[in-house]
């Protein structure tokens, strides 16, 4: 397998496990800012990660092993590399130009950063302007890390330092966010903000909690690992497993009892209150039932182990989704049973009272700007 292919490939897996990192705080923006995550997102999302670590895997990899590697010059003179472009074969015309490893080398970098201004115009809302000066210090950071090879890392520069590069990206990240406009329409007025809770919105915040399960318990788990192997601690499974589940677990009962709502809950912006008025004073007895329902059957079966993990915690998931599915307001199996309602949380805020079933209004919010 050739180099660029393995980068390709480095760049695919590394970002896939970036964009699954970013999940849960890309979701928790979008349903503050737009009300929805739809597939668009999640594409630009891993797109976005497949790219930023491609910048890094081709212009650093592979990193040679040490004493075997050549140094490499550096060229300092601007416009260098671009005069040079007819030098093999002057009269060759548009041809030559295409074959020429100069020009393919020039145009491969000024591509490279194409992107980059596209995913600036359509993510963080900015134009050619930023798109250029975020392209000339991404440019620089790359080429200065080629320079002092990596940092001093190794004794001399293993890749070429071309002063020309800094131009031609910073030209592509422009190119870039210029011809984003053909495709990113530009809101005018105000943005629509749903005000029904839909079941894929449901179905986001239920991921959402599972995913902060076993992030947050995986990173307990290796800082478990950490103090056992440099700590005086000793390493016990049975205590990490432990930690593992109860860890996340204590996040999530404080969120419920504490402010009615799970992880996953607040990243989709929605929060639960007591289906009929007059009972706020129950709150705290629905809450602890919301909790004894939900968040906490699939953790105590974890915690025991061996089939009743394996199967119960499956079963489980499958009946609270599958209720979430057919429930009014996607409301769930935990929320039926404490006898509340789901509300979008901007609502509660505004001191809006309207229902968040079917066929309900949408309400008007301004657009962010460009």
């Amino acid at each position: 397998m050739s180099d660029q292919a393995t980068n390709a490939l480095i760049a695919i897996a590394l970002g896939s496990a970036l964009a699954m990192l970013l999940f849960v705080p890309t979701a928790a923006v979008q349903y503050r800012l737009n009300g929805t995550l739809g597939p668009g997102d999640l594409a630009t999302l891993l797109s976005a990660a497949v790219y930023g670590l491609a910048l890094w895997t081709y212009t650093l990899l592979p990193m040679p092993e040490s004493g075997r590697y050549v140094c490499k010059s550096s060229n300092l003179e601007p416009l260098g590399s671009i005069d040079g472009l007819w030098a093999g074969d002057p009269g060759g015309g548009v041809t030559a130009l295409l074959r020429d490893p100069v020009f393919l080398q020039l145009a491969l970098n000024l591509l490279l950063f194409v992107p980059l201004g596209f995913f600036l115009r359509v993510i963080l809302k900015r134009g050619f302007v930023v798109a250029g000066l975020v392209g000339l210090a991404v440019s620089l950071l790359i080429e200065t890390t080629q320079l002092t090879g990596v940092w001093t890392l190794y004794d001399c520069p293993y890749r070429l330092f071309d002063v020309d590069d800094l131009l031609v990206n910073t030209t592509g990240a422009v190119a870039g966010s210029l011809l984003s406009v053909i495709v990113v329409r530009r809101r005018t007025g105000d943005a629509v903000m749903p005000t029904r809770i839909t079941r894929g919105r449901r179905l986001v915040g239920m991921a959402s909690d599972l995913w902060f399960m076993v992030l947050f318990g995986g990173f307990v788990a290796l800082a478990y690992r950490a103090a056992a192997v440099y700590g005086p601690l000793s390493l016990d499974l049975e205590v990490q497993t432990t930690l593992q589940v109860a860890v996340p677990y204590g996040v999530q009962v404080a969120a419920v009892l504490l402010l009615g709502r799970t992880v996953g809950e607040w990243t989709i912006s929605v929060r639960a209150v007591p289906r009929r008025s007059g009972l706020n004073r129950w709150e705290p007895v629905s809450r602890l039932v919301k909790l004894l329902t939900g968040i906490t059957p699939p953790v105590a079966l974890l915690l025991l182990g061996g089939w009743w993990a394996l199967v119960g915690v499956p079963l489980f998931l499958g009946l609270t989704v599958a209720v979430a599915l057919v429930t009014p307001q996607s409301r769930g199996l935990s929320h039926t049973l404490a006898g509340l309602d789901l509300r979008i949380a901007a609502d509660e805020e505004l001191g809006r009272d309207e229902p968040q079933g079917p066929g309900a209004p949408v309400s008007p919010r301004p657009a962010a700007t460009e």
